[in-house]
């Protein structure tokens, strides 16, 4: 019974869930292996509350065979006055294409009670073994992926402290706004 229980969920969650995602699905036809990660950011700011400027670097433990093809962003939830994205190039300092940033900015007053609330899931993409050079170079769709699905930062502020934090294996469960 167990060996049934454990064939249905792999067959459940395994090729049909990488046929659900476009983008996974597409690395899939270039790649042997794709391994998705990923790290909810969920941060809700009323009118008394603090600014959130944070800059991440996430790291994947124990870290997946392939190299990082690119991260993308789904926002789950957006109100007021926030932003998320890769550090502008305006920004200054050195560039990092794999820290982002988030910026939830506190509104309103006592009497309108107004809030910005960001939620999103950032989605990290890791590949394996190109199939077949037809296909064109592995480097090439890795970039042209991450050129699509790159968010443009537009907060006027930016933290260059970054914080470091542990990468979720697999998809995010399913998210409600």
């Amino acid at each position: 019974m167990g060996a049934l229980l454990l064939a249905l969920g792999v067959w459940t969650y395994g090729p049909a869930a990488a046929a659900e995602d476009p983008d996974e699905a597409e690395l899939s036809q270039h790649f042997s292996a794709v391994e998705v990660w990923h790290y909810p950011v969920a941060y809700d700011v009323g009118y008394n509350g603090q600014d959130v400027v944070v800059t991440r670097e996430l790291v994947a433990l124990p870290p997946p065979s392939g190299k990082l093809c690119f991260i993308r962003f789904d926002l789950v939830r957006g109100e007021g006055d926030y932003s998320y994205g890769f550090k502008p190039s305006g920004a200054g300092g050195p560039a990092n294409d794999k820290a982002w940033g988030v910026y939830a900015h506190k509104r309103g007053t006592v009497t309108d009670q107004l809030r910005s609330v960001l939620k999103l899931n950032v989605i990290y993409f890791f590949v394996d073994g190109p199939k077949t050079a037809q296909n064109g170079p592995s480097d090439d769709i890795c970039a042209q992926k991450q050129a699509a699905s790159a968010h443009a930062y537009t907060a006027p502020e930016w933290s260059d402290l970054v914080v470091r934090a542990k990468l979720l294996r697999g998809w995010p469960a399913t998210a409600t706004p």
